[in-house]
């Protein structure tokens, strides 16, 4: 197993290796379909082979003197975008080995911290403990929509088309079924007709 930098003609390794790793996590519906470019600002983008196939992936976006993405500390950071490893090479040190070059190529970069958020998935957790992160920040993604806001409606199909009645009888162009809400506490999660809801913990390393 090497790591080395990414390269175009690994992008579906990438892929697959991302929703694999997400699979059976928290993180299962947040899906890429092409991997993320950054639009040509500063970044580390790492990924682990073996035998020619792509078993882990590490990206950072940094800030500069004119974009900040991190918010967890003062200065210059580097946001820690995703770092995922193939489920059936986990537990080799694949993750933590990413991680460790990663720091080693920031040091030609003008940043002071590291910062990730992560959900509520135990092993992700503990894995960012392992490598010294502490916890800044915590608030909820929520799959719902807000209390209030969704009608009854009724479904007819008639020729190809789906026409919509709300329960006063009036025909409907679209309607509501949910979205992703950030709660930024437990008492406001229950003003939301929820699906599922996680939490979202932001972490923090000095380098």
């Amino acid at each position: 197993m090497e790591i080395i930098n990414f390269r175009d003609e690994y992008e579906e390794g990438w892929l697959r290796c991302r929703v694999l790793a997400y699979l059976h996590t928290s993180m299962y519906e947040d899906v890429e379909t092409k991997k993320p470019t950054f639009e040509g600002r500063p970044s580390i983008e790492l990924i682990a082979v073996e035998n020619g196939e792509v078993v882990g992936i590490l990206d950072m976006i940094l800030d500069d003197e004119t974009l900040k993405t991190t918010s967890l500390g003062e200065g210059l950071g580097a946001f820690l975008q995703v770092i995922a490893v193939h489920p059936d090479h986990q537990y080799k040190g694949i993750g933590q080995k990413l991680y460790e070059e990663a720091v080693t190529q920031l040091k030609s970069f003008n940043v002071t911290f590291v910062e990730l958020y992560t959900r509520g998935d135990e092993p992700a957790n503990n894995f960012y403990k392992k490598l010294g992160f502490e916890k800044r920040v915590e608030y909820y993604d929520v799959f719902g929509i807000e209390k209030g806001l969704r009608s009854p409606i009724s479904i007819e199909t008639k020729d190809g088309r789906i026409y919509a009645q709300d329960d006063k009888g009036q025909f409907c162009d679209y309607v509501i079924t949910q979205g992703v809400y950030e709660a930024y506490t437990l008492e406001a999660i229950e003003k939301i007709e929820y699906d599922r809801y996680y939490p979202s913990i932001g972490y923090y390393k000095q380098l």
